[in-house]
C-alpha cells in the first residue's frame, strides 16, 4: 500500500503544479482590464474566481503545511468564504500574489503529506474526511476553477488568446512530433 500511496502523491504533485501552470498561463494572458469582467449577470470574474480558490486553498491547506497533525481542521475559524464572492477590486497584482500564496501553502501542504497520511482523518467544516478524499476533493475542485478561468479569459480574448495546448488541427503533427522522441 505504501508504494501505491507514494506513487499517489507524486503523480498528484505533478498532476497539481501542471494545473497551476495552467491558470498561471491563462491569466498572464488577461489584460488587467479584464480581472473584474463578469461574462453573465451572476457570474464570477477571474478577480472573484480567484480570491475564492486562494481563500479556500489557504483555509484548508495552511495547518498542513508542515505535514499532517491530528485534530487540525480543514476551515480556518476566520475564513469569510462569502467574501470571497464579492469583489474586493484587488489590483492585478495583488490578485496574483493572492493566487501564488493559495497555491504555495496546498502545494506545501502537499510536499509534507506522507504515504501513511492518506488514511488518516481530516475535518473539514467539522465533517470527517480521510486526508486522501480531502486531497480528492481539493484537487477537483482547483482544477474546475482553474477550467472556469481558462473559459472566461479565452471567451474575453477570442482570437488574441493563445492556446496552451495543441491547437486545433494540430494533432496529426503533434502525434508525430511525440512518436519521433519514444
Amino acid at each position: 500500500m505504501s508504494d501505491v500511496a507514494a506513487l499517489y502523491l507524486s503523480e498528484l504533485r505533478e498532476r497539481l503544479r501542471g494545473t497551476r501552470q495552467l491558470g498561471d498561463r491563462t491569466l498572464a494572458q488577461l489584460p488587467d482590464d479584464a480581472w473584474h469582467t463578469v461574462l453573465s449577470p451572476d457570474g464570477n470574474s477571474a478577480a472573484v474566481i480567484v480570491q475564492h480558490l486562494a481563500g479556500n486553498l489557504r483555509s484548508r491547506w495552511g495547518g498542513l503545511r508542515g505535514g499532517y497533525r491530528e485534530g487540525v481542521e480543514g476551515e480556518t475559524p476566520g475564513r469569510d468564504r462569502d467574501a470571497e464572492f464579492e469583489d474586493a477590486h484587488l489590483s492585478a497584482a495583488e490578485l496574483i500574489a493572492r493566487w501564488d500564496d493559495g497555491w504555495q501553502v496546498f502545494l506545501d501542504a502537499l510536499n509534507h503529506l506522507r504515504p501513511e497520511d492518506l488514511t488518516r482523518t481530516l475535518t473539514i467544516r467539522g465533517e470527517a474526511h480521510t486526508v486522501l478524499g480531502a486531497v480528492e476533493r481539493a484537487a477537483l475542485h482547483a482544477s474546475g476553477h482553474v477550467y472556469q478561468i481558462v473559459l472566461l479569459v479565452k471567451t474575453l480574448r477570442g482570437a488574441e488568446f493563445q492556446t496552451l495546448s495543441i491547437p486545433r488541427g494540430g494533432s496529426a503533427a503533434y502525434n508525430a512530433q511525440m512518436l519521433r522522441r519514444a
